[in-house]
């Protein structure tokens, strides 16, 4: 007798717990569009693209896809967009209802194209006063976005700096530069320390 109402109580529990689990489900009408304008640089894989019907539903598009290694402009995203088998994703608008949906392995966005109030002036000083670019090296010269500006400065040529840019998440980050002028870095890599403060 008492295992059975001990049954019941279980029964009853789970039949709770399963009912309000499933009503938080995330609906398509739920969805929200996002202004995000930036860059997507598409990796060494095909990138799928999705249509978003009426509905809300992303879904995937057949005859055109995102070749590899390209750039896009984007000025939408979705977070947690609901895709025709109930599954959810984050896209990026990158034509007319034409979305790519984000996994690590498809595409990097390129965040750093967000402009930041003061931007030249929010990096964190450095106690390298001199660098000088390595021999055999045609340094690229970068912009304050982390981006090639077109211009390169000679192997053995010595530069001033005063600042220090670095971005990513892992060891080693993905970027490290020093500032050599207004908007103008080298890369960590294309140069030596030469002078300390």
């Amino acid at each position: 007798m008492k295992l059975k109402k001990v049954s019941i109580i279980l029964f009853s529990l789970s039949f709770i717990i399963l009912f309000f689990a499933k009503t938080q489900v995330v609906e398509a009408s739920d969805m929200k569009e996002y202004d995000n304008k930036t860059v997507l640089d598409t990796r060494n894989n095909v990138v799928s693209l999705y249509a978003r019907g009426n509905d809300n539903i992303f879904r995937k598009i057949t005859d055109r896809a995102l070749a590899p290694t390209s750039s896009w402009a984007t000025d939408k995203a979705v977070f947690d967009g609901v895709k025709a088998d109930n599954s959810s994703g984050n896209f990026y608008r990158v034509a007319t209802n034409e979305w790519a949906e984000y996994d690590n392995d498809s595409f990097t966005v390129e965040f750093s194209l967000r402009k930041l109030t003061v931007q030249t002036d929010n990096y964190p000083e450095s106690d390298v006063k001199t660098i000088t670019v390595k021999n055999g090296v045609n340094a690229p010269v970068y912009d304050s976005y982390g981006r090639r500006t077109g211009k390169t400065l000679p192997a053995n040529s010595s530069w001033s700096t005063d600042r220090l840019y670095a971005y990513g998440t892992g060891i080693p980050l993905d970027f490290i530069a020093y500032r050599i002028g207004s908007n103008q870095w080298l890369s960590y890599d294309d140069v030596n320390v030469t002078a300390r403060l």
